[in-house]
């Protein structure tokens, strides 16, 4: 019963927050829209209701499989096909970002807690805060300045520095960017809790036993970074869905972030909505995901369920 009605507060909240998501870009995109008409200002009830508006005919044309068509420089395009597009250039660069910055986190992570117990972990720690609170776009711009310059300085390039192509040239800026700030929190996460987690008292008692060091963390102190860890990716996955636009923007990759820019530049505020939906979703699947995965991995949560 218990886990029926936990499946009913979070549908409903799904659908509460989708709602949400379409209700209030309508209602930015309109207010931007007011700027550049003959009575400049937000006039924010009347948006509202024009927001209200569009949010009923955008649900019923999506719910009907119709998604709508904008006008671009090409012609008029399907709405859904250019979201797909997007869709799949951003997640599959997220992808190899998140995935790439995970096992390398956890593998830094591991190595900072066994040698911080001989040598102290604050160079570590200092590193990881560092790397979280770099400003995006200005690692962004510094690779790109320093790509440029040593395009121009040895004559020849060793990376692109814009463009679409699923190669390495093309990829390895914008990985680096999507994988720096993921790749300090997991290492932190991973750091501290194995640090906590190896002064506990079951530890000691598989030291006590005779077990060696790698052992007693492989067998007993892994199992339970799981949910830390995982808890961390999906957090890391929420911050590079926000940093998408500046990468993309940057490095001229035609995914999500990239278009819903253009989509606000052009007024297309169709897209706009679909787009920020489609992210809306993403994070919330993501966290529908781990909130199942954490009682398989986690005896005691699935005792409270």
């Amino acid at each position: 019963m218990k886990a029926l009605i936990n499946l009913g507060r979070s549908s409903l909240t799904f659908i509460l927050v989708s709602v949400a998501i379409v209700i209030f870009v309508f209602w930015g995109m309109g207010m931007a829209r007011n700027w550049y008409g003959p009575e400049p200002g937000y006039h924010l009830i009347d948006t509202l209701q024009t927001a209200l508006e569009e949010t009923e005919i955008f649900l019923t044309n999506l719910l009907n499989g119709d998604m709508g068509t904008v006008e671009t420089v090409s012609g008029e395009r399907d709405v859904a096909e250019m979201l797909w597009l997007a869709y799949k250039n951003s997640m599959g660069l997220l992808l190899m970002a998140l995935s790439s910055a995970s096992i390398l986190g956890v593998f830094l992570g591991i190595m900072a807690a066994i040698i911080s117990k001989r040598h102290g972990g604050y160079f570590f720690l200092l590193a990881t805060m560092l790397g979280i609170a770099a400003p995006s776009f200005f690692l962004a711009v510094l690779l790109q300045n320093l790509g440029i310059k040593y395009t121009t300085t040895v004559g020849r390039m060793l990376v692109s520095m814009g463009g679409y192509a699923w190669d390495f040239k093309h990829l390895a800026m914008p990985l680096l960017i999507l994988m720096a700030r993921p790749l300090a929190h997991v290492t932190q996460v991973t750091y501290i809790t194995l640090a906590e987690i190896m002064d506990e008292d079951f530890i000691r008692t598989a030291f006590s036993k005779g077990l060696t060091y790698s052992r007693t963390v492989i067998v007993h102190a892994l199992k339970n970074l799981l949910i830390p860890i995982l808890t961390a990716i999906g957090v890391s996955l929420r911050f590079s869905l926000s940093i998408l636009p500046i990468v993309e923007f940057i490095y001229a990759w035609p995914g999500m972030g990239r278009g819903i820019l253009g989509a606000i530049r052009q007024g297309q505020s169709i897209l706009v909505v679909s787009i920020a939906l489609a992210i809306g979703l993403t994070i919330q699947v993501v966290n529908l995901g781990l909130d199942g995965l954490y009682p398989l991995l986690d005896p005691r949560l699935r005792e409270n369920q």
